[in-house]
């Protein structure tokens, strides 16, 4: 019988209030390409993770937390991020409520719909 099945659950230690709690419960941070810090919303891309609660969500960017948590080789906070605070301060969720997910990380460029009789019809 492994861990997962017989119900173990992963804790995450939050970087501004060093509180343990459930890692579904946290907020994932990781640095992108630019070394710039981006909130991780499905837990899934490469790289070392800092964990950050919803209380400690809006004093994240001041102090020296985010600087420990990635040894110094941060750049700075991706305008996602702190967009993703203003919306959390908000009472809103974040990206767990967000329509399109990826948006907060990805760069995504809608490739054009191929021009077909059909595609023709439906734009007219």
């Amino acid at each position: 019988m492994s861990a997962q099945a017989a119900g173990h659950v992963p804790y995450r230690t939050c970087i501004v209030c060093r509180s343990k709690r459930p890692k579904g419960d946290l907020l994932r941070l990781v640095l992108d390409q630019d070394l710039r810090v981006v909130p991780d919303c499905r837990q899934c891309l490469p790289g070392r993770g800092a964990y950050v609660c919803e209380a400690c969500l809006g004093s994240v960017t001041k102090g020296k937390a985010l600087s420990r948590a990635f040894r110094g080789r941060l750049r700075g906070v991706s305008p996602c991020l702190t967009e993703w605070i203003h919306r959390a301060q908000g009472d809103q969720k974040g990206c767990r409520n967000m329509e399109d997910q990826s948006s907060c990380v990805h760069d995504t460029k809608k490739r054009p719909r191929p021009r077909t009789a059909d595609t023709v019809a439906e734009d007219s």
